[in-house]
């Protein structure tokens, strides 16, 4: 009871007493946890912390570390009371995680702490492909490298040049894994990839190694098709998996997000896979021309829609290539026709499907194909060559030649040319007039003045202002999205005049919420995107997709997260704090709508 009653207490202070009174000074540290040692592949945390106030000016701006991988951060806030005197504190948690092995400096950058500026100290980071463990900290939930751990599998170790070789990603897991997602998924360099990931969740199968029963799934298939020889590494991908905090359950029972017990707590995992090393023969000498650049199987077959035409009428020639191999990489034949026939583009479709040993698909080339004399005509025959990997030699196929009947007589005049053809008609010259030309005024015509044009075309210009009119009442009447983009700006500007009435009140948190309302309102207009439940990775996917610059970006990020930091903290009133706040979100608004109009 007594203990309760002190809680209640402070939490009266702090509603009463303005932020600013909590605490003179400010302070601002950064910190590493687990410590200043990590295992490849395993988490750490940059923690920012600052002391005696929860207005933070602006988001720090980190170094770049490329040692590691960024998983996204999360915002604490403390109030301790201790000899009658209250401190506040905020701690901003930047999640990353190891990549690459060495000892790593992580320089010194600032931090702003209400109108203070302060440096943090640089921090070293020993990043060994030992557990974390053998480093001298122990695991996030004491999870070990042998409970959960990611492989990396290549179905042929040796390839040739353009043959697809599959990689599989297992996950292996001897704890309660409810879902996962990936962190880090590197370019493979000197590679095609085409994802042949079966569709749906996971198949979780129980198998064993190294003599222990694991829960395991594959989690990723790619086939990758090497565009050059030499020896080709394969960087690991990051994953990063959520294990559910109970002790004593069967992992395979709810295993990649099945039913869960009310009020359970997960701990984030990250592992990486090992890297692979993959060597890619060259290709021999003697490639037969055409080449279709697979190395597999291949095969070709032609077909015309019709046996017999009309001359100047159209037929259609369908190309089909199958085969097994990068069949994507296939291009469209060269067709050697007679002068006479006229060819367009062709339209290309394709199906690709994925095989134990690659891909497998089809790829068609419909020509449309217009004959312009008549006769006994012949579509020559389309070859293809490949590299047949199974008899370690180059093969050639081919469609053989398509016999076609042009019926029907030579038109004269330009319908008969050859394609490309030229033909002079006629060779002379009827002059309708010899001698110099004698050029006299007669007076100026009424429609050369300025006054006939306006009077014009006044009519047409009113009809056309209002054919506009019209179509923007349409659209704001039908188009929801146009009417949102429309109102945006307005809407948006009368929200942060509600904002700034507020300012005036004891409580910051209604000012903040309206603020944070008009930035997200104007996101949400302007790309025509739900406003109730947007959260901020939905912001950013459709800012990036909007073409939107980083720095506006960041800018609106760091807005937004100081609105909820300020909705959520105790009642402050700093009126200077909030000027310089609402005067920044008005620039921001202003650089968003000028982008996203």
């Amino acid at each position: 009871m007594r203990h309760a009653l002190r809680v209640l207490t402070t939490l009266i202070l702090l509603a009463i007493l303005p932020l600013g009174g909590v605490a003179q000074d400010t302070s601002a540290r950064a910190y590493l946890t687990p410590g200043n040692a990590v295992g490849v592949g395993q988490q750490f945390v940059l923690n920012v912390e600052i002391s005696g106030t929860q207005a933070m000016g602006r988001e720090p701006r980190l170094p770049d570390m490329s040692f590691a991988q960024f998983l996204g951060n999360s915002t604490q806030s403390a109030v301790r009371t201790v000899n009658g005197r209250t401190a506040v504190t905020l701690t901003i948690q930047y999640r990353y995680q190891a990549l690459v092995e060495g000892t790593f400096t992580i320089p010194s950058f600032e931090v702003v702490a209400g109108s203070a500026t302060h440096d943090t100290a640089p921090l070293t980071l020993t990043v060994s492909t030992a557990p974390p463990a053998t480093a001298g900290q122990a695991s996030p939930g004491g999870i070990g490298p042998d409970d959960l751990f990611i492989t990396a599998v290549a179905r042929k170790a040796t390839v040739r040049e353009g043959e697809p070789v599959v990689v599989e990603y297992r996950i292996w897991t001897r704890v309660d894994v409810s879902n996962f997602g990936m962190t880090h998924v590197p370019e493979p360099a000197g590679f095609w990839v085409e994802d042949i990931t079966p569709p749906g969740p996971p198949v979780v199968e129980q198998l064993e190694r190294n003599g222990v029963q694991y829960a395991s799934a594959v989690i990723r298939r790619v086939a990758m098709i090497p565009t050059g020889p030499g020896e080709k590494t394969l960087e690991p991908i990051g994953v990063e998996a959520q294990v559910r905090n109970r002790g004593g359950r069967d992992p395979f029972e709810d295993f990649f997000g099945r039913s869960s017990l009310f009020g359970t707590s997960s701990t984030p995992v990250t592992v990486l896979s090992n890297p692979l090393t993959v060597t890619v023969r060259p290709l021999p000498a003697g490639r037969p021309q055409p080449y279709s650049g697979v190395a597999g199987t291949l095969g070709i077959t032609a077909r015309l829609d019709r046996d017999s035409i009309e001359a100047n009428d159209a037929v259609t020639l369908t190309l089909r290539v199958t085969g097994d191999g990068n069949i994507r990489a296939v291009p469209a034949p060269v067709l050697d026709l007679p002068p006479d026939f006229e060819a367009f583009p062709p339209e290309i479709s394709e199906s690709v499907s994925p095989t134990p040993s690659g891909l497998s698909g089809t790829k068609t080339f419909e020509y449309v194909l217009i004959p312009r004399a008549p006769g006994n005509r012949e579509i020559p025959s389309v070859a293809l060559g490949y590299f047949d990997v199974a008899r370690n030699e180059y093969r050639r196929v081919e469609t053989g030649s398509l016999p076609l009947t042009v019926t029907g007589t030579v038109v004269e005049g330009p319908a008969s040319l050859a394609r490309g053809g030229v033909s002079q008609l006629r060779e002379d010259i009827r002059f309708i007039h010899l001698g110099a030309l004698g050029l006299r005024p007669t007076g100026r015509p009424i429609f050369e003045g300025l006054t006939f044009w306006m009077f014009l075309l006044l009519p047409l210009a009113g009809l056309g202002g209002a054919v506009v009119l019209r179509r923007h009442w349409d659209l704001l009447e039908g188009d929801v999205a146009y009417a949102r983009g429309r109102r945006a700006s307005r809407v948006a500007r009368k929200r942060l005049a509600e904002a700034s009435r507020l300012m005036t009140g004891s409580d910051a948190r209604p000012f903040y919420s309206e603020v944070a309302r008009a930035l997200r309102g104007l996101v949400a207009d302007r790309l025509n995107l739900a406003e109730a439940g947007l959260q901020m990775t939905d912001v950013e996917s459709a800012l990036e997709r909007a073409r939107v610059e980083e720095s506006v970006r960041a800018d609106l990020q760091s807005c937004l997260e100081h609105c909820d930091r300020q909705r959520f903290a105790p009642p402050a009133s700093d009126p200077e704090e909030k000027t310089r706040f609402l005067e920044r979100a008005a620039s921001l608004m202003t650089s968003l709508d000028r982008v996203m109009k």
